[in-house]
């Protein structure tokens, strides 16, 4: 491994003091695998009070002290120390009741999750693997260390977090950790919701996300039973090749990596089971993308979206239905999204397209979404008007005409219909004269 700087000179002042140090964990599983490490573990056999006697206590935070875990920022630099240890009598599913100090780092690496994350490096001793995470890497295998059950009994987060080294890296569960991970699942149930969407957030951002949601579905379900209806639904129509699920799974592989729209795409047919009718002509849905949107929403609230995020994804499922074929479409659209959601919004649109034919996207609807598109993007260019604040006239203006209230915003909404359908420019003067013309033929009472 190339070490930054400040890494190497850690390790050697662990070593100078008479410790054992070595990395441990993602730093050099992520190594092994060509991807650069983002931040770095140390493990050691020194003591809390002793790592903090080598590095100086101001440069030092004892947050995890109890579990033997100091943060140290030396050299310009940032790593978590962790004292060996081994842990037991787990009685919440997800914390060890008790914490002993060890003085090997066989018995650390023996209380880890994956023999993925149970690797040791040292500069001076090179790779020290004791259960082959190595070779599982090689094979793309993810097994747990020791008995696949009792790890997961341990620690239920750890099938999550086994699905995103699935969804990430595209590795496959071996025997016993996929019977394990099935087995376990209620387990899911004593984790807390935000540990939960964490580990769902980055499991959807993987590469190899559609395998995952396609093998597990019933494992996602213990916290998002409204999947249970969708696995093996036959949609009848000539519009889709697959089952509702495997629809959902390949949209979601298919969506560009933005949270919004891995969100979106995970749940924006959750209504399709509910909202099915079918008559000679095949399945109809009617109505699922509003439904779908309402299902998706209570999921985010049961597993605590922040808000902005939750309105953004609901919006984003509310609104994938049609796509805007005309130029109007598009500018009425972009009065309810700005441009950057817009763009998600096509994402959308594409990653659902892009997931309905075994042979590939329907061309057609591809080239009405570019279409919609590139109309966004001369709206852009052009800074035509899209919304109410985009008018040429204000409240006061309408105001000035004896409007009160909510009149107000009703003539602004109707003023603002009639530059986008480009019945009116939006000049000042026309849309006074616009609007004085409507008042007179709608014979409106001031």
């Amino acid at each position: 491994m190339k070490l930054p700087e400040f890494i190497e000179k850690m390790l050697e002042m662990l070593a100078d003091a008479g410790f054992s140090a070595y990395l441990v964990g993602g730093c050099v599983r992520d190594a092994l695998m060509g991807i650069a490490p983002h931040d770095y573990d140390i493990a050691t056999n020194a003591r809390p009070e002793q790592i903090m006697a080598i590095f100086g206590e101001k440069s030092c935070a004892a947050y995890g002290r109890a579990f033997g875990t100091v943060g140290v920022k030396y050299g310009g630099g940032f790593a978590e120390i962790t004292t060996y240890r081994t842990e037991g009598g787990y009685t919440d599913c997800r914390h060890p009741a008790e914490v002993h100090f060890a003085e090997d780092i066989l018995q650390d690496l023996a209380r880890r999750d994956f023999t993925c994350n149970a690797i040791a490096y040292s500069p001076k001793t090179g790779i020290f693997d004791p259960f082959g995470g190595c070779q599982d890497i090689e094979t793309g295998t993810l097994r747990c260390v020791g008995i696949a059950q009792a790890r997961f009994a341990e620690d239920a987060l750890r099938i999550l977090r086994g699905m995103r080294f699935c969804a990430r890296f595209g590795f496959v569960p071996d025997e016993m950790t996929d019977a394990a991970m099935r087995a376990g699942a209620f387990l899911l149930e004593k984790i807390s919701a935000e540990r939960v969407f964490s580990e769902l957030q980055g499991m959807l951002m993987g590469d190899h996300i559609t395998e995952v949601l396609m093998r597990y579905p019933k494992v996602l379900a213990v916290w998002i039973p409204e999947i249970l209806p969708c696995i093996a639904f036959c949609q009848h129509t000539r519009h889709h090749d697959f089952t509702v699920w495997e629809h959902i799974a390949r949209a979601v592989g298919a969506a560009p990596k933005h949270r919004a729209v891995r969100l979106a795409m995970f749940m924006h047919d959750f209504a399709k089971p509910k909202t099915f009718t079918r008559n000679y002509k095949g399945g109809h849905f009617d109505g699922h993308a509003e439904e779908s949107a309402l299902i998706a929403n209570k999921i985010l609230l049961r597993l605590r979206c922040d808000n902005q995020l939750r309105r953004q994804v609901v919006t984003l499922i509310h609104l994938h239905r049609g796509i805007p074929k005309e130029p109007v479409d598009v500018r009425r659209l972009l009065g309810i999204l700005d441009y950057d959601e817009f763009d998600l919004f096509i994402g959308v649109l594409k990653a659902d397209n892009a997931s309905k034919w075994k042979a590939g996207e329907d061309l057609k609807a591809g080239g009405e979404i570019a279409r919609a598109q590139e109309y966004a993007e001369e709206c852009k260019e052009k800074n035509l008007c899209c919304r109410v604040t985009d008018l040429a006239v204000r409240g006061n203006d309408l105001a000035a005409l004896g409007l009160q209230g909510e009149q107000i915003g009703e003539g602004l909404r109707m003023l603002l219909e009639a530059v986008v359908t480009e019945k009116c420019p939006n000049e000042k003067i026309y849309l006074l004269e616009y609007f004085s013309e409507k008042l007179k033929k709608m014979a409106i009472r001031l």
